[in-house]
């Protein structure tokens, strides 16, 4: 059985499924969590953010066959189960009622089998030190209502940035220390996360260890045209030993996030994660088609093209041309597709650079070019691509860095420019 509460307190680790877009079926959740929960993510914490009743509808309570579904989850031999609630965009914080409602609400979950309850204050307005006194005071309302039923966590409304605000100084004074505390980062997604980052942040709050809600792999709402199909990367061996736990928030996807599940519990358990993804993307037969969708490799392969050398673009392409992905989601098809049809377009821009200037092969290539350009989902690496690279401002709110936007960083585009200078 998964229930062990002071297991939950030695610090979540896991998927937190977190991101804006459809919720997972039951199903692909019980997937997926059976699949990595004894490999080094043994939580799994519910936190759709589409889901009406974890945020908008927070107050209203789930119906009998939605707490089976919670139990059933839970009664699995393997993982535990952690329930995520988001009030925070009507709560009043000290209301006896709405606290009441709240009780009500995370009662229903725990029944059924949930041992940690994520306290979500995350994306909604700021309101510094008085708004932080409010979350530090429903978070220990919140404890000491579960007491020994249930670990609590906070997700804190400035979850970002390493450095003091009057809102983290309230939640340092307030908050039990036994409750972790959510950071995502420097910014809202990071390519690194150091152990300065996490000793910096644990500073902001008074010594305590943030736990790290890493936005990798996921793909919601600005990324949902790419599929981050790639090894986890940037984060440091001892970057666990500072913090006090570590959530993957994955890809509205849900089977396309094996490959960098593989990877990231592979990094939990003090292992190679890259080695680990290059394994694992050969046994499910995904290799050439993650490379597509990561990008790494094909810009790697076109540099080759750039220096002359035609026949690593031509292998790697040929393979993407044809390449499969048995078993990837039924939504994640569009990108294989997309893949297999850039490829041939790749294809034909070598076959230009290498002499074939006829009209009906350049008017080929630049037809297919148009119509990739247009696609909603992109391969082979990044076009015009926006990330939610967004940092802590001084007053404790959003500035935005210019690593959130990435242009002309796109394998294809660059082939076909080659096939168009050399006409």
């Amino acid at each position: 059985m998964g229930r062990t509460v002071a297991a939950v307190k030695a610090g979540p680790c896991g998927v937190i499924e977190g991101f804006y877009g459809p919720p997972w079926s039951w199903a692909a959740r019980t997937a997926l969590a059976d699949r990595y929960a004894t490999e080094g993510l043994p939580d799994y914490i519910y936190a759709p953010k589409d889901d009406p009743k974890h945020r908008e509808l927070w107050r209203v309570l789930y119906d009998a066959v939605e707490l089976a579904d919670f139990a059933r989850f839970a009664d699995r031999p393997h993982g535990r189960l952690g329930f995520a609630i988001s009030p925070g965009l009507s709560m009043d914080y000290d209301d006896p009622n709405d606290r009441a409602a709240l009780g009500r609400k995370v009662d229903q979950v725990v029944a059924a089998g949930a041992t940690l309850v994520v306290l979500a204050l995350d994306d909604i307005p700021f309101g510094g030190g008085a708004q932080g006194h409010a979350h530090a005071r429903l978070t220990a309302w919140l404890h000491g209502h579960l007491g020994p039923r249930a670990a609590v966590a906070l997700v804190p409304t400035e979850y970002v940035g390493v450095e003091r605000s009057a809102y983290l100084d309230a939640l340092a004074s307030g908050v039990p220390e036994e409750v972790p505390i959510g950071w995502t980062g420097r910014a809202v997604v990071n390519d690194t996360i150091t152990v300065a980052d996490a000793e910096a942040r644990a500073t902001s709050l008074g010594g305590r260890r943030p736990l790290l809600w890493d936005n990798y792999p996921v793909n919601d709402a600005l990324m949902s045209d790419r599929l981050f199909m790639g090894p986890l990367q940037g984060r440091p061996r001892g970057l666990l030993d500072v913090c006090s736990g570590y959530l993957a928030n994955p890809m509205v996807q849900p089977i396309a996030n094996y490959l960098p599940l593989a990877s990231i519990a592979a990094f939990v358990r003090g292992e190679d994660p890259t080695l680990a993804w290059q394994k694992t993307a050969e046994a499910l037969g995904w290799l050439t088609f993650a490379q597509a969708c990561d990008g790494d490799t094909a810009a790697i392969v076109v540099q080759t093209a750039s220096a002359g050398d035609l026949r690593p673009a031509r292998a790697f392409f040929d393979a993407a041309a044809t390449c499969s992905a048995p078993g990837i989601d039924a939504d994640a098809e569009r990108w294989l597709t997309q893949v297999q049809r850039d490829a041939r377009l790749a294809l034909q821009a070598l076959a230009v650079i290498e002499g074939d200037r006829s009209v009906e092969t350049v008017m080929a290539m630049t037809t297919r070019w148009q119509a990739s350009r247009r696609s909603p989902v992109t391969v082979f690496g990044a076009r015009c691509s926006i990330r939610p690279v967004i940092t802590q401002a001084h007053d404790g709110g959003w500035t935005v860095d210019p690593a959130a936007f990435t242009v002309d960083a796109n394998a294809i585009d660059t082939l076909v420019g080659l096939a168009l200078a050399s006409l």
